[in-house]
């Protein structure tokens, strides 16, 4: 890294550089010194903002190292290769150094510094005032002090309490507990002003507390991304992101058994409010992780609390955590406050988590070791689990009864490790006898497409227990199967079985690929499973659009734009017309429609309901032939 105008930092000893985060930048041709510090602070990820307050600090007036290291609590290498970078544009003076004033316009212009703001909290500038290196004169304060509370701030938090009010009410089974409007206003706050944002990736993983939401409002630039399981809420935070312009992509992803694939090593930043038992911090951090493309700079944030009586859970959980290799860089204490969750004293911590080098090396290992029973209540809770229970979700060989008494264990000529059989629920009304040689399905395998189900041959049939299923996994389940028969085990309350318009907007949904049937609806105290048959439609005469939205449903692994440019050849095909990949493209984009273009990124199983929804009904709408002449 060569540094322009002088090898000598003003107000050091040093006379050598030492490149940080392996980064060598080339100062002496035509890119300009400005940016080059640019390169050089960008190298530092979400991490640059601290960086970003020096160069402030340096354009308002002369500043001595120490307190540019003790305002921004930044490590003094990093100060000095920052300093090292900007080279010849800085001054020396008795008082310290600073940017030349010819140059300070420019410098705040291009790194934005006029934008830079604090968390309330931060206790940076008292600390360093305690030292005796307070702000040099010139530098405004309120850089560091953060916004106070004015008419503006309590308006963002009305309509942040507004948001809540209108959101799908809490679940208990899936450890529900909406935070406090001022908590999402704290959350975002300190986010932005503790990372730089801009321009960055944040993920969520899980957010029924639409701190999504709170954070596009205050952070627009930020590009956003929430994985949740229920669809309840994915479906609010895509309406209120349409209705208000906001960066928020959404996906469907049961994150026991997978991050899903267009999250994954995506993120710079990654925020989550897990279930607060041992394995469910444990596998929603090491989800984060995986979902991190920095692994340099990138951090997990994560909400957790305990009961200061049970202190042996706290501590039970840091070890779920530090199992993945991580740093605690930060804890603020109760942080962030509930409605309800009295049990930990409406409220809980806010950890940094940063991963480390033997994060990468355990990250796949740790996180496939944690339980899939991660909630403290309902069907999904640590006291409901079995061991049967748990070998139908993972698919792993233990042994149990099959769905129907009738219906025979694997085929031999079954791979070495099939998905188990899975275990029949004491009252189950509507039961049809399974076709012989029926394969009984783990989640696991539905959900991460193994190569298992992809090499089963077409006319397969599957049996699948989704007893313990909390609502959405009924259609993930028929999204991933394809097989002249599949037969699935839910509850009698399942929001799509329990009510004859649930029925109904369901077998719509899937009506070029399945014909579904469904038992009796039981009476009250009456049976407390039912099965759900699926039998593949023939194909014979449907007409293009039909065999396209079949096409789509029946590779729910692909990614949607590649399936459906192959999905138009073929049907175009068959109509004796031949399009090139350049035109069945345009075909797809045209039937999906501006406003949906990045859902063609996506895999079906991955789709939030609402989106998916909209989607076959765009291409059910196609005219005959695509309107290609």
């Amino acid at each position: 890294m060569a540094v322009v105008g002088t090898s000598r930092v003003p107000g050091t000893d040093l006379t050598t550089v030492a490149p940080s985060n392996d980064m060598t930048v080339d100062m002496t041709g035509e890119k300009s010194t400005v940016d080059a510090v640019a390169a050089f602070v960008g190298g530092f990820g979400v991490r640059s903002r601290p960086l970003r307050e020096i160069l402030s600090l340096l354009t308002r007036g002369s500043q001595p190292i120490e307190a540019l290291i003790a305002l921004t609590a930044t490590p003094r290498r990093a100060v000095e290769d920052l300093l090292r970078s900007i080279g010849g544009d800085l001054e020396e003076s008795p008082e310290g150094l600073r940017i030349r004033p010819d140059l300070t316009a420019r410098y705040r212009e291009f790194f934005g510094l006029d934008e830079l703001t604090a968390p309330a909290d931060d206790h940076r500038v008292g600390a360093a005032r305690a030292a005796g290196l307070g702000p040099a004169e010139g530098f405004d304060a309120t850089e560091s002090a953060g916004p106070a509370a004015d008419p503006e701030s309590a308006a963002r938090v009305r309509a942040l309490a507004a948001l809540i009010e209108g959101a799908p009410a809490p679940r208990r089974d899936l450890d529900h507990v909406a935070a406090t409007a001022p908590t999402l206003a704290r959350r975002a706050s300190w986010l932005c002003s503790t990372y730089d944002l801009a321009g960055r990736r944040v993920l969520f993983v899980g957010d029924h507390d639409l701190t999504s939401v709170a954070l596009a409002r205050a952070c627009p630039l930020a590009d956003i991304t929430v994985v949740d399981l229920d669809e309840r809420t994915l479906a609010y935070i895509d309406a209120t992101a349409r209705s208000e312009g906001l960066p928020i992509r959404t996906l469907f992803g049961d994150l026991r058994f997978m991050l899903p694939p267009a999250a994954r090593e995506w993120a710079d930043l990654v925020f989550t409010d897990p279930p607060y038992t041992p394995d469910g911090v444990g596998l929603f951090l090491g989800r984060g992780l995986s979902g991190l493309r920095d692994k340099v700079n990138g951090a997990v944030v994560v909400a957790y609390g305990h009961s200061r009586l049970h202190p042996m859970l706290g501590f039970q959980v840091q070890q779920s955590a530090q199992q993945l290799g991580v740093v605690f860089e930060t804890i603020l204490p109760a942080f962030n406050r509930y409605h309800g969750a009295q049990a930990v004293g409406s409220a809980s911590d806010l950890y940094v988590c940063a991963p480390t080098s033997r994060t990468w090396k355990v990250l796949d290992r740790v996180s496939e070791g944690f339980g899939t029973r991660i909630y403290t209540h309902g069907r999904q809770s640590v006291e409901s689990a079995t061991g049967a229970d748990r070998a139908a979700e993972n698919g792993s060989s233990a042994a149990t009864r099959p769905l129907a008494p009738s219906a025979p264990s694997a085929s031999p000529a079954a791979p070495a490790s099939p998905p188990a059989t899975v275990s029949r629920p004491a009252t189950v009304i509507g039961e049809m006898a399974g076709p012989p040689g029926a394969r009984r399905l783990g989640l696991r395998v539905l959900f991460t497409g193994s190569d298992y189900l992809r090499d089963l041959d077409a006319d397969a049939a599957f049996e699948v227990d989704l007893t313990a299923d909390p609502g959405p996994l009924l259609l993930r389940g028929l999204l991933a199967v394809t097989g002249t028969h599949a037969r699935f085990l839910v509850s009698a309350d399942h929001p799509d079985v329990s009510t004859p318009a649930a029925r109904a907007q369901l077998t719509d949904l899937l009506a070029s690929k399945y014909r579904l049937s469904f038992p009796p609806s039981p009476s009250p105290g009456g049976a407390r499973h039912v099965t759900v048959e699926a039998a593949l439609i023939g194909a014979e005469g449907a007409a293009s659009a039909d065999l396209l939205a079949r096409w789509l449903l029946e590779r729910a692994h692909g990614r949607i734009g590649n399936v459906l440019r192959e999905g138009v050849i073929r049907v175009a095909a068959r109509e004796g017309r031949a399009l090139s990949k350049n035109e069945a493209r345009a075909v797809v984009r045209a039937l999906v429609g501006e406003a949906e273009q990045d859902v063609l990124t996506l895999a079906l199983v991955e789709t939030p309901r609402g989106r998916l929804e909209r989607l076959l009904g765009a291409l059910r709408a196609a005219p005959a032939g695509f309107g290609v002449a």
